[in-house]
C-alpha cells in the first residue's frame, strides 16, 4: 500500500511539472483614512428658539475611518480580475451594527423571529458590518477593442462634475484608434424579475402588489441603463461627448395602469491647458417622461393621481440643463481660480413636467465635493441632509417631488454656485487653500401645486414658496502635509452663512450659521 501512494504521489509530481505554468501576479491598491470631526450646528436652525421637529440641533464631535483595498489578478497579458471591498467603515465606537453594545456582539433579530436577541436599535437598515465588497469584474483584450464584465464603477465620466463612485453590474466596451475612444455600456440598477407579476403585481385584487420592487414582487420590473459616447484627445487636451438613456420599469407592474420612466442625457465636456492656464467645463441636456402610463387618462392605485382629477393618469415629462465651468492658473507656488455650476430646478409648478431633479433621478454628483459643508459627500454621510426647517409635512401634498429633495444632501441640484479659491505650495509637500463660495436656489419649491396627475397647478388651496432662495455663503481653508509620499495629513475649516432658504416656508423662523472644524490622515498604496 505505501509503495502505491509512493507511485501515485511520484506520477503527480510528473504531471505537474510537465503542465505548462500558470503564474497569476497580484496587484494591491488603496486608501486608509482616519477622520476628526467636530460640527457645531448641523441644524443650522436657532438652537434656542428651534421650532417645533427640528433635529440635529446640538453640536457633534466623533472620529470616521475607511480602510479600502482593490486587487487585480493579472491572469495573462490581456486578461485581469479585479475585485475592491471595503472594511471598517464607521465612526469609531459606533456598536450599533451590533444592536447592542458589545462590539463583539451577534446582531440582534426581529423581535418574533425565533431568536433570544432582542431587536437593535438600527435593526432592518442597511447595515456596516466588517467587509462590504462592492466590485468584482472581469478585464480583458480582445483583437478589436476591450471589455468590462461585472460589478464595476459606473457614472464617472468627462470632469468631475456629475460624477458619483457608484457600483453596479453591467457590461462596457471600449475601442481605441489613434486619438479617438469609443465606449459603450449597459448597467443593471434594478433586478424585479420573480416568481409573480401579473396585473396584481405580485398581490391580489383585494390587496394588489404596489412596487415593492423586490426580487418575486414582479415580473420584468428592471431598471437598466445604456451608454454610447466618445473621447478625442488632441494637443491642448481632450473633449467628449456621452449619451445616456435609462429605463425604469419598476412601477409598471402597479394594478390597473401601470407606468414606464424614460431618461436621456446628453453630456458634452472639454479638458483644455495652454501654460500656466488649465480650463474645462462640462453640460448635460436631460429630456424624456418621468411616468408614460400604459394608459394615459386611466385609474390608478399608487395614489400618485389627484383624487380632484380622478385618480386618472397623466404622463409626467422632464426637461432639464446644467453647466460646469472651472478655470485655473498656476503661478508655482501660488495658484487661484474660480468654479460656476448651474442646475436647473423644479418648483412644482407644472404638475406633467419636471424642470429639474437630474441629479436624484440619475444619483449623480455625490463625488462633487466642492465646499467643505454645503453638497459634500463625507458630510453628507456622517451628519446626514440639512434639513433646516424643511420637515416631512412638505411633501405631503406632492409625492413626485417628497420633502428629502428640498434638502441638501450629497447630490447637488437646483442650483446656482460661485466660488473663487486662491492657493500656495510654500514646499512641494505642502499646500494651502482658501475658498469662498456662495450658493443660491435656481427655483424656490413651492407646497401646493396639485400631485403628479392633478387637474393643474392653483386649485383653490394657498400656494406657498420658501422664504428664499439664498442657501447661503461658506469659507474653507484647508492645509495638508505629505509625511510620506503616500502618507497625508490634513487640517480644514469650514464656516457656513446659513441661508433663508433653510426657513423652508416660515420666515418667521431664526437659522443659524454652521461651522465644521476637521482633521484627516489619509494612507495611499
Amino acid at each position: 500500500m505505501k509503495k502505491f501512494w509512493v507511485i501515485l504521489l511520484s506520477l503527480g509530481l510528473l504531471m505537474a511539472f510537465a503542465m505548462p505554468a500558470a503564474a497569476v501576479d497580484v496587484k494591491f491598491s488603496g486608501h486608509y483614512y482616519a477622520q476628526g470631526w467636530y460640527v457645531d450646528n448641523p441644524s443650522v436652525m436657532n438652537k434656542d428658539n428651534a421650532p417645533a421637529g427640528a433635529t440635529n440641533l446640538g453640536a457633534n464631535a466623533f472620529y470616521s475611518q475607511q480602510f479600502r483595498l482593490t486587487t487585480e489578478f493579472q491572469v495573462v497579458e490581456g486578461l485581469k480580475l479585479v475585485t475592491r471591498f471595503d472594511a471598517l467603515e464607521k465612526r469609531w465606537g459606533d456598536q450599533s451594527w451590533a444592536g447592542g453594545v458589545g462590539e463583539t456582539q451577534t446582531r440582534s433579530s426581529a423581535a418574533g423571529s425565533g431568536s433570544t436577541t432582542t431587536a437593535g436599535p438600527n435593526y432592518g437598515s442597511k447595515l456596516q458590518e466588517n467587509i462590504e465588497f462592492e466590485r468584482a469584474y472581469l478585464d480583458f483584450n480582445v483583437p478589436f477593442g476591450k471589455f468590462q464584465v461585472g460589478y464595476m464603477q459606473f457614472l464617472m465620466w468627462g470632469t468631475d462634475f456629475l460624477n458619483t463612485p457608484l457600483s453596479a453590474g453591467g457590461i462596457r466596451y471600449y475601442y481605441t484608434q489613434g486619438p479617438l475612444m469609443v465606449v459603450a455600456a449597459i448597467e443593471k440598477r434594478a433586478e424585479g424579475v420573480g416568481l409573480y407579476g401579473g396585473k396584481y403585481g405580485g398581490g391580489t385584487a383585494a390587496a394588489p402588489g404596489l412596487g415593492t420592487s423586490t426580487i418575486g414582487a414582479a415580473n420584468d420590473a428592471d431598471r437598466d441603463v445604456y451608454d454610447l459616447g466618445g473621447i478625442y484627445k488632441f494637443g491642448a487636451g481632450e473633449a467628449g461627448l456621452l449619451y445616456q438613456y435609462a429605463r425604469s420599469s419598476l412601477q409598471k407592474f402597479e394594478y390597473a395602469n401601470g407606468y414606464v420612466a424614460n431618461l436621456n442625457i446628453l453630456l458634452p465636456y472639454a479638458k483644455l491647458t495652454f501654460g500656466n492656464f488649465f480650463v474645462e467645463g462640462e453640460a448635460y441636456y436631460g429630456f424624456g417622461s418621468v411616468r408614460a402610463y400604459d394608459n394615459n387618462g386611466a385609474t390608478t392605485t399608487n395614489g400618485a393621481s389627484s383624487a380632484a382629477n380622478g385618480n386618472r393618469a397623466q404622463d409626467v415629462g422632464i426637461s432639464a440643463m446644467g453647466l460646469f465651468l472651472h478655470a485655473k492658473y498656476d503661478l508655482k507656488p501660488a495658484y487661484f481660480g474660480g468654479q460656476f455650476v448651474y442646475m436647473s430646478g423644479d418648483d412644482n409648478q407644472n404638475s406633467d413636467k419636471m424642470t429639474g431633479g437630474i441629479a436624484g433621478l440619475f444619483s449623480a454628483n455625490y463625488g462633487f465635493n466642492r465646499a467643505l459643508i454645503l453638497w459634500n459627500a463625507d458630510y453628507g454621510d456622517n451628519m446626514g441632509n440639512m434639513k433646516g426647517n424643511i420637515t416631512s409635512a412638505i411633501g405631503s401634498t406632492n409625492v413626485r417631488v417628497p420633502a428629502a429633495s428640498y434638502q441638501v444632501n450629497q447630490f447637488m441640484d437646483n442650483v446656482w454656485f460661485y466660488q473663487l479659491y486662491v492657493g500656495v505650495q510654500p514646499t512641494p509637500k505642502m499646500d494651502i487653500k482658501l475658498a469662498f463660495s456662495i450658493a443660491s436656489a435656481d427655483k424656490k419649491p413651492k407646497n401646493d401645486v396639485g400631485t403628479v396627475g392633478s387637474a393643474g397647478y392653483y386649485t383653490g388651496n394657498t400656494v406657498k414658496e420658501f422664504a428664499s432662495n439664498s442657501y447661503g455663503s461658506e469659507l474653507d481653508l484647508t492645509a495638508s502635509y505629505k509625511i510620506y509620499d503616500n502618507l497625508t495629513y490634513m487640517i480644514g475649516a469650514g464656516y457656513l452663512w446659513t441661508g433663508d432658504y433653510f426657513k423652508g416656508y416660515d420666515a418667521g423662523v431664526a437659522v443659524q450659521n454652521n461651522y465644521l472644524l476637521s482633521h484627516r490622515l489619509t494612507l495611499n498604496f
